[in-house]
């Protein structure tokens, strides 16, 4: 039977390797480093991402460990006149990285084989089928490809805290103001209610205790909310990424190698959608190899290709929106039922 490599054991590797028939294909995952990240931020997982993972039987699983968020608040502030948009009936998940990881790889089946190794050539890997699911720096996608993700000079700090936030526990805050933003929510630990946060601004990335030594400074004049998380928060606690973004491409498969996730549209994360396009990336591609065998690449393309790339556009848009100099000041209430 034909044989998958699977190079990345992340997100979007890991939801490939569990909707992959075990008996219609022989499956390989490569991963540099195994295991789960050391500080638990949270994914949003949106209902179109949710739908997918029903496909595949772990829906449950997710809502069983993770929490539902029904409304959220978007404050932005300026001189312009104000502003105010409403959504109505929000159904989004919010679930820790390690959780959704720990989730993904029990469904993994066991016949799955798990190689810990670090990747500098792809060419290197065997298989009929090498899968990208390596991220933003995807050796698969810069060997194959030819391209690299561009910086966009906007740092992304994020956090957790282990008490909950001084918020409603299924609502999300979000402020925007002189080119900066800054978010607060729940986080579905284990066991008991965490709180999830994060800033962002143009500015070069710096170690977690350089930039909360930063962001307590340049966050002084946002609400008591902000102020006081990033009082609490600790650099163990922290982790500090530039954001990058994919070029736009024309084929997501090239020979033998297929790109999903990060590796097909590494994207800005202020729509909250990096997670849930990697899981549809991996289901859809795992379906269609299912059903037409290697050739269900093509089906998987056509699918997939211009989904992810319009995604990836409108976060760069909201990205750009988010951090403006000047905005417009008012509310976005995104409101909606338990479900």
């Amino acid at each position: 039977m034909p044989s998958i490599t699977i190079l990345g054991g992340g997100v979007a590797g890991l939801t490939l390797a569990a909707t992959l028939d075990p008996t219609a294909h022989d499956v390989t995952v490569v991963e540099r480093r195994p295991g789960y990240s050391r500080v638990p931020t949270a994914f949003g997982i949106w209902p179109f991402a949710l739908a997918a993972l029903e496909r595949i039987k772990l829906a449950d699983g997710l809502r069983e460990r993770g929490l539902l968020l029904t409304s959220g608040v978007i404050t932005a502030d300026s001189t312009r006149r104000p502003v105010t948009m409403t959504m109505q009936d929000a159904n989004t998940w919010l679930i820790t990285r390690p959780a959704l990881l720990e989730l993904l790889d029990e469904a993994v089946p066991s016949t799955v084989e798990r190689v810990e190794r670090h990747v500098d050539d792809p060419t290197t890997l065997e298989g009929d089928l090498v899968v990208a699911a390596d991220g933003a720096r995807s050796v698969v996608r810069s060997h194959v490809w030819g391209d690299e993700p561009r910086n966009t000079g906007v740092v992304a700090i994020r956090g957790m805290l282990e008490t909950p936030p001084a918020t409603p526990a299924d609502r999300m805050h979000e402020f925007w103001g002189d080119g900066m933003l800054a978010g607060v929510a729940p986080n579905p630990l284990p066991d008991h209610l965490g709180t999830n946060w994060y800033v962002s601004a143009r500015r070069s990335a710096q170690s977690p205790e350089e930039a909360l030594a930063w962001a307590r400074e340049a966050y002084a004049g946002f609400p008591d909310l902000v102020r006081d998380t990033l009082a609490a928060a600790t650099p163990e606690r922290t982790v500090v990424n530039m954001i990058l973004q994919s070029p736009r491409t024309r084929r997501l498969a090239r020979e033998r190698y297929v790109l999903v996730g990060d590796a097909a549209h590494a994207m800005a994360p202020n729509l909250g959608r990096g997670a849930c396009e990697a899981m549809v990336d991996a289901i859809v591609l795992g379906e269609a190899l299912n059903e037409h065998g290697l050739s269900g690449v093509r089906h998987y393309e056509r699918a997939r290709r211009r989904a992810g790339q319009r995604t990836k556009v409108a976060a760069s848009a909201a990205m750009r929106l988010a951090l403006a100099p000047r905005m417009s000041r008012g509310v976005v209430r995104v409101t909606g039922r338990r479900g």
